[in-house]
């Protein structure tokens, strides 16, 4: 009886599928870590946790340490420092941004304006504002290297999945600023949610008709896409395998979340959580993929690069000091009762600033600078068609 080989099944359209990394760690890092965001939801949601607590242990072991990654591949990068030294020594003004607004409203205090506090709130609601907008740009960032990983560059998908990924991740945030209980007081709505009337029983306010069109628009946004991707197929155009996997990890997530009722059971902390963990593992696994190509390639002097190579010899090297990093701002932050987390040691709110205002909230000014100066510079740091040298360190040259 002679043997055969079972043919091999071939897929019913072309595909590509060149990765970043590879195909596992994208799978890994890029993509399924989307599953941390509905795992913490699920602490949450399933299990009934304190998301204060949870945020203490993810802003000091996950999300302040990839800060640390920009420092490591900008300050401590001797050749990026000497590109780059005015847009980066520019951006620590960002430390004072927060003290500054303070300062105006210490100004509007003493000329007797009652809404003196106004400043700050608008300050730390555009804080939050970008805070979500950096997450959807780095996201958006990923969206464009799978695009030009697999030649897919053609400028009616760049605007169908740039709508995707902007509409899937930015209308349910809306949504949910318009439905939650924190939100909703600044925005001087009634605290409560009221839901979806009956029908025939109520009228609907103005929020519910905005969340009811976001809903609307994002559909129709989820629409056109697919309606594209048949047409694609159609055409013969490859389908984009690790781009549409992307895309279909990263905004159910924020679908879900944003739209679900558990959300609104849970602070802001709790949310930024949800959103921002996927985001913190594909920002570490992208510097450290970086790095490896700069620093670490067999003939590369690593002397022209400063201590960037040495804090980055290896992963627990790497890891560690970013991690030191973290503690010290965070340890110091929780320490002088600037933000949850650990108990204080000094109880800087109850010393007066002027008004409603006491000392912690000088010293959480200050804070929020590590985060406005990080939002500022990778704005500027991650653009490949703008540097050849960042082309090769993310290897988009090869297949």
């Amino acid at each position: 009886m002679s043997s055969t080989l079972a043919p091999t099944l071939a897929p019913p359209f072309p595909i590509t599928a060149r990765w970043i990394i590879s195909r596992r760690m994208d799978l890994i890092w890029f993509i399924g870590a989307a599953l941390a965001g509905y795992g913490m939801f699920f602490l949450h949601a399933g299990l009934g946790w304190d998301m204060v607590t949870v945020w203490f242990f993810w802003v000091v072991l996950i999300d302040s340490p990839h800060f640390f990654g920009t420092i490591s591949r900008t300050f401590l990068d001797r050749e990026e420092f000497r590109e780059r030294r005015t847009m980066l020594l520019g951006s620590l003004l960002w430390y004072l941004a927060g003290p500054a607004v303070l300062l105006l409203g210490y100004g509007m205090y003493h000329a007797g304006v009652p809404a003196y506090d106004l400043p700050w709130k608008v300050f730390l609601a555009l804080f939050s504002l970008w805070a979500y907008w950096h997450v959807v740009r780095q996201h958006y960032g990923f969206l464009r290297l799978y695009q030009r990983k697999n030649d897919d560059v053609a400028p009616l998908d760049f605007r169908v999945d740039g709508a995707l990924l902007y509409g899937g991740l930015l209308l349910p945030y809306i949504a949910f600023i318009l439905r939650h209980p924190d939100t909703r007081v600044q925005l001087g709505l009634d605290e409560v949610w009221a839901g979806w009337p009956a029908a025939g029983v109520g009228a609907w306010g103005w929020d519910q008709w905005a969340v009811a069109g976001l809903t609307a628009l994002l559909a129709l946004t989820v629409a056109t896409f697919l309606v594209r991707q048949v047409v694609r197929v159609r055409q013969g155009i490859p389908v984009n395998v690790p781009k549409m996997l992307f895309l279909l990890a990263v905004v159910p997530l924020h679908v879900y979340v944003c739209l679900s009722p558990a959300v609104l059971t849970t602070g802001i902390l709790g949310f930024t959580v949800f959103v921002t963990i996927f985001h913190d593992f594909q920002y570490h696994a992208i510097v450290w993929f970086h790095h490896k190509n700069r620093y670490h390639k067999p003939g590369v002097d690593q002397s022209r690069f400063g201590w960037a190579p040495k804090l980055s010899k290896n992963l627990g090297v790497y890891f560690g000091c970013a991690l030191f990093f973290a503690l010290l701002v965070r340890l110091f932050g929780c320490s002088f009762e600037v933000h949850p987390g650990c108990g204080p040691f000094v109880l800087t709110s109850d010393t007066p600033l002027f008004g409603s205002f006491h000392t912690d909230a000088l010293l959480k000014a200050f804070l929020l600078g590590f985060a406005l100066q990080h939002y500022f510079v990778d704005q500027f740091i991650w653009k490949p068609s703008k540097s050849k040298a960042l082309q090769a360190d993310l290897k988009l040259k090869e297949g």
